[in-house]
Formats: C-alpha cells, structure tokens, sequence
C-alpha cells in the first residue's frame, strides 16, 4: 500500500475514535453499531445496478450455507448488502457515481481494517457488470488488463485551472488471469482486453442514435477500429476511474468483469431479448462468482 497516498489526516482521527466519519450515500457513520458485522470485509463487489446487486448478495449467501444478509437502510443513491465476508454494493452509472461509491467504500474500508495496511491490501475489490464489446459478439466476457479513457489515455480528473491530476488505471494482470483460469472449466467465452470509460454514453462512445450528435458513419467507425487496433475490446462507463484510485492507494487486488451486450463495430444499439440480456448479466456474475469461490472459499453460515 502507499502509505503516502492516503488521507491520514482525515482517516486516521476517525480510526482512532476522535471524529466520525459520515458514509453519507451510504446512510452509515463509523459510529453506527452495524459496522461491527462488517469488520471481517475481504471483498467488495460492485455493479450499477441496485437489482443486481441484492441478487449477487442472494447468490453467495446460498453458496455459503444461506449465511445471513445485512442490509444497510438507505438505498436512494446506492444498495449495499454485505453476506458472508463480501460488501456488495451498487455505483450508479458513469465515473461520477461510481467515484462517489469508491470514495466513500475506500474510507469506510480502512476504518473497518483499523488502517492496517497489510490487511487492507488482503481486500479484493471487483465491478461486474455490462457493456459495448468492441469486435467481440454478445455474450463475451471481458477481464480487464487496463482501463482507458475515449482518447485512450488514462484516468484524470480536472485540478480547477491548474491542469488535471493523472492515475495508474492499469489493472492487475496476474488477477485477470486467475479470472480467466477460474472460469477455464465453465463454459464462458471470457477473454482480456483493454476497456475504454467513457464520461458520456452518446458523444464519448461516437454513438449515432443519441438526441446531440457531432460524428458521422465514418468518424465513429474510424474511432471504433482505432481502440480495437490499440487492443481495446469493450467500452463502459466506470473501470478508468476505480483502477485510478485503487492503485493510487496501492491496493494490489482488484478487477473488472463485464459481459459485452453487442459488438460495436456492427452497430449502436442493443437489440439482444430480454431473456439474451438476463443470460449476459447472469454470465458475468458466474464469473464473478467461480473467483470468489476459489479465492475466498464457501465460508458456511455466518
């Protein structure tokens, strides 16, 4: 862990019991007695989707002898449900909710681990979710080795007028590739890839069926075969960002796992069925899930 990269100045009063801190999204304090269920924490799964997320809660609790779910009370921005040893919890959608999430998940992480860095760096942090496969069908999951934004640059934010900050948003290749051996033996087509974030779901992705749209057939698809030649395999909203701030802390553990809905170099739009898109959030959740099992094991009722 870099040491040198965390708030101590903020975390550390709140480790030692002199201040609170307030998980404000999350409808939580470190003063709240709940946090005591959460202290064992060895993973931290995320996903867009609220709906999603209590089903992967559901889902490990059967695998862990139907261990007890806790869920914290507030869920107007985010749903977290915490089951055996794993804090699921919802981002929203883009880099500006998810950030909010990662934050606050950060903090709340090192005050549950008493800011042992050691123990901090045993945690595992995963997003699942869903995106734009890039020359790959539907149905594809994609393992990320580096997340991108749209000029394929890494994760920045803007730093007032003074310029932007940068961050590392590469993400660990040797857990990639235990995903991808986990998942050997299950019939999923799970590969690696580079995935670009974009802030904006039209512009930033050079889609042509947005209400504003400033490209033609041939910008997008000049833009399109650029990533893929650069080894960029899907897009989504949210991977630039958490690999930034996890590897600004130096947390050595972490993915992203997300199931492509269409190629995009055929077109804009998901025109896969319902039941094809349940199958393609499911899959991604499986390969989620046969990870967790051989790196956390069935921890049997809580």
């Amino acid at each position: 862990m870099h040491s040198e990269n965390i708030n101590h100045a903020f975390l550390d009063p709140v480790v030692a019991g002199d201040q609170v801190d307030v998980y404000y999204h999350f409808g939580l304090s470190s003063a709240d007695p709940v946090i005591e269920r959460l202290r064992d924490v060895r993973a931290i799964v995320m996903a867009g989707s609220g709906a999603r997320i209590d089903e992967f809660a559901r889902t490990w609790s059967r695998m862990n002898g139907d261990a007890e779910i806790t869920a914290l009370p507030k869920e107007e921005r985010f749903v977290t449900r915490y089951c055996a040893g794993v804090l699921f919890a919802s981002h929203g959608m883009g880099m500006p909710s998810a950030s909010i999430a990662v934050q606050e998940l950060m903090r709340l992480v090192y005050f549950l681990k008493r800011g042992d860095l050691d123990a901090l760096a045993e945690v595992f942090w995963a997003r699942v979710g869903t995106s734009g496969g890039v020359g790959l069908p539907g149905g594809t999951i994609v393992v990320t080795t580096e997340g991108v934004m749209a000029d394929l640059r890494p994760y920045r934010v803007l730093n007032g007028g003074m310029g932007e900050y940068w961050f590392d948003s590469t993400f660990p290749r040797d857990v990639a590739e235990d995903i991808v051996a986990a998942n050997s033996s299950s019939g999923l087509k799970v590969v690696l890839g580079k995935t670009v974030a974009g802030n904006e779901f039209f512009l930033e992705q050079f889609r042509l069926d947005g209400a504003v749209c400033m490209e033609t057939p041939e910008t997008k698809m000049a833009w399109l075969e650029w990533i893929h030649d650069n080894g960029v395999r899907n897009i989504e909203m949210e991977g630039a960002m958490l690999a930034g701030y996890l590897n600004h802390w130096g947390f050595p553990r972490f993915a992203m796992i997300c199931c492509t809905l269409l190629d995009r170099l055929q077109g804009d739009q998901v025109t896969a069925t319902p039941e094809q898109l349940g199958k393609y959030s499911d899959d991604s959740g499986a390969a989620l899930m046969a990870y967790l099992t051989s790196t956390l094991g069935p921890s049997g009722p809580a």
